[in-house]
């Protein structure tokens, strides 16, 4: 029977894995992006076969007992040693060349030390249990289990330590939360690895050991694959978070501005820079298309606007409501003249560029934002307003 959630947990690593590796290019797989990425393709598919039934297959098909049960374990320490590789490789690779280089021959004679001891145990099956029948085989086998958990615990205690301390360095949530859910992986994985000691003592004792994972470490690869996966993709959602909360800020300053670009494009449709709607998900496009607009507009509509500021403006500051109101009051009054005059007839309001009361940049894109929105606000509160004589 499939595990669903250890298949999941293949399927997912497998194809971010793949993705990230070749979405880099070649320029771009530095040594950190190649080891994490044999990490995930060797415990991709390592849960793979502790998922489902292939481990039986493997071992029916090619007739030799154990084979798959091997073949797990190395990936398994396949992983944890591409691990290490990956946190020693994101060190200063001058001063750490050398741990590197180690830390590869230390993979290579685990592997080929485990593969030795395998075979000299000379195992067959035995109702669902590997039986050692070697002349040394449950020395052989005891030393076999003892190769694999004692080289995975290294690597993992490597990463731990490594992660806790970039833990520590992290300049933001996520990277912190990203790190922390490593790190407990490797605690997690540590408890898993020192349940493996199990099958050392049964091996010295009667040269048998069982051919799958016991229930106990399953819930703990379970476990181990689901943290992996949390914080392998923490900063991926994060992104994603601060995407969508980007998207949510833009769409609502651009439905702000409604009323005060709609007041100018019924006096000026010129100004609309195209006749199609944006798609909702190009909501910052919208945005910045719409304040240039309404600059636009507020150029135009300065041949129409007076000196004068209205009763109750005073001199309150920019950026108040007073002061928003005084000016939507303004744009109001220019608008209806707009309205009412003729514009080859000149400039009836013009007043000197020193003196005119048009709307500056107030020091980039969110202040002026939020300064269009306020006059907006007060545009869409303020009461109709007559129209005088031509």
């Amino acid at each position: 029977m499939t595990d669903p959630v250890l298949a999941c947990a293949a399927v997912l690593l497998l194809g971010l894995s793949t993705y990230r590796f070749f979405a880099r290019g070649r320029r771009g797989r530095t040594p950190a992006l190649r080891h994490t990425c044999c990490f995930a393709w060797c415990f991709g598919a390592f849960l793979a076969l502790m998922a489902g039934q292939t481990r039986a297959d493997i071992d029916h098909g090619t007739g030799l007992a154990g084979l798959s049960g091997m073949f797990t374990d190395h990936l398994k320490m396949g992983s944890a040693g591409f691990l290490a590789l990956a946190a020693v490789s994101l060190r200063r690779p001058a001063a750490d060349a050398r741990a590197l280089r180690l830390r590869q021959a230390g993979t290579a004679l685990a592997v080929l030390s485990a593969t030795v001891l395998f075979l000299l145990a000379g195992i067959r099956e035995d109702g669902g249990q590997m039986v050692a029948t070697g002349a040394f085989g449950p020395v052989a086998l005891a030393g076999y289990d003892l190769v694999i958990t004692g080289y995975v615990t290294c690597c993992l205690v490597t990463l731990a330590r490594q992660t806790l301390h970039w833990t520590r360095q992290a300049d933001t949530t996520a990277l912190r939360t990203a790190l922390g859910l490593i790190t407990l992986t490797a605690a997690i994985g540590l408890l898993w690895a020192a349940w493996g000691f199990d099958d050392v003592l049964g091996a010295l004792r009667s040269g048998r050991q069982l051919t799958t994972e016991d229930p106990v470490s399953l819930v703990l690869g379970r476990l181990c694959a689901v943290l992996l996966l949390a914080g392998a993709t923490t900063l991926l959602w994060a992104r994603a978070g601060r995407a969508a909360r980007r998207w949510r800020a833009a769409y609502r300053s651009y439905r702000s501005l409604g009323p005060l670009w709609r007041a100018l494009h019924a006096a000026f449709p010129q100004i609309a820079l195209s006749s199609g709607r944006m798609p909702p998900a190009d909501a910052e496009l919208a945005l910045y298309r719409r304040v240039i607009e309404i600059r636009d507009g507020l150029l135009i509509l300065r041949r129409y606007r007076t000196a004068e500021a209205p009763a109750g403006a005073g001199g309150a500051p920019r950026g108040t409501e007073a002061a928003a109101r005084a000016e939507a009051t303004r744009i109001a009054d220019a608008l209806l003249r707009a309205r009412v005059r003729d514009p080859d007839d000149g400039a009836p309001g013009t007043v000197p560029p020193a003196a005119e009361p048009h709307l500056p940049h107030i020091g980039g894109m969110e202040a002026e934002t939020r300064w269009l929105g306020q006059i907006a606000q007060a545009l869409r509160t303020l009461p109709p307003r007559a129209a005088g004589p031509r």
